[in-house]
């Protein structure tokens, strides 16, 4: 089983944290945020991967090869201007063994872990296109809306058409799988919704929705980051390897203590007489000079949040 790891974007809403770290690698309880994803796919049979690049390509790669499951080859596909998901996968086409098999696709900025076995054997059983994985949600316009009709077929897409035969509407996770030939219909450059899939709805080709309510987060800004990192902290969102310890996640030989309460906190991270901190995510490697409450330290930033 092979997987496109959606690894390019640029993540200007997770400012000023992308202008030290591309979003890939961004830690997450201490990890790089695209090692979760790379984690699942490994436990569900994934034995390749490649990954789309673009800003900050080489401390990308060299991040996630370090990161990468054992048993799994990564390979990269760098992207000297930025082409989009369906230019991504059109470029990253030519990095796969194999070409006739099927391409589970995943972002590398969300975590979610989709029962992607069951998914991928109904992707292969129904013969459709592409499989589009699904989540309920209270407002899907918000999130451009899929509509899938009785029998899981995908029918509208972005609101439209509006007549079809439409049982719900749901949200897109970003985790799909596509066919091989899916492929020819990848623009060379653009967003793979609006191109291949837009085809696909409007004319009838065969795209199948499945709802999967597994855990889900997307770490979009940084107010979203903070709430996440804490939330794995606390133990309410849980993450197979991330073990908290006093509803905190710290390096060996620092334990949960009263000025350290609720925080994820780094290796190499010096806290100065007299530092408490609160409900704070604090990178690897920095001074902590004052203490502080709901905010992200990193070496250059000192982010709070309100």
């Amino acid at each position: 089983v092979q997987a496109m790891l959606l690894a390019a974007g640029l993540g200007t809403r997770l400012a000023p944290l992308t202008d030290l770290r591309p979003k890939p690698i961004v830690p997450v309880a201490n990890r790089p945020l695209a090692a979760f994803a790379m984690q699942h796919l490994a436990q569900h049979g994934v034995r390749a991967i490649v990954a789309n690049t673009h800003p900050q390509a080489e401390i990308v790669e060299t991040t996630l090869k370090a990161a990468c499951p054992d048993g799994v080859g990564l390979r990269f596909s760098r992207e000297r201007e930025l082409l989009g998901t369906g230019g991504g996968l059109h470029r990253a086409r030519p990095s796969f063994d194999d070409t006739q098999s099927p391409v589970i696709v995943m972002n590398a900025d969300t975590l979610f872990a989709p029962d992607l076995r069951s998914a991928y054997a109904a992707h292969v059983g129904s013969g459709a296109v592409a499989t589009m994985i699904l989540r309920k949600t209270n407002d899907p316009a918000r999130f451009g809306a899929i509509g899938i009709d009785r029998d899981g077929w995908v029918r509208r897409l972005l609101g439209t058409p509006s007549n079809s035969d439409v049982r719900e509407e749901l949200m897109f996770s970003g985790v799909h799988i596509l066919s091989p030939e899916a492929f020819e219909a990848m623009p060379e450059a653009g967003c793979v919704i609006r191109t291949a899939y837009r085809t696909w709805v409007d004319s009838g080709a065969p795209v199948l929705g499945i709802v999967d309510d597994s855990p889900w987060a997307d770490l979009g800004t940084v107010s979203e980051y903070h709430r996440l990192n804490l939330e794995l902290a606390s133990g309410s969102f849980r993450w197979p390897g991330v073990e908290p310890r006093g509803g905190c996640i710290l390096p060996a030989g620092i334990e949960p203590s009263q000025p350290i309460r609720e925080c994820v906190i780094g290796e190499g991270v010096t806290l100065d007489e007299g530092v408490t901190l609160e409900r704070c995510v604090v990178w690897s490697g920095t001074r902590v000079t004052e203490s502080a409450t709901n905010a992200v330290l990193t070496p250059e930033h000192r982010v709070v949040l309100a």
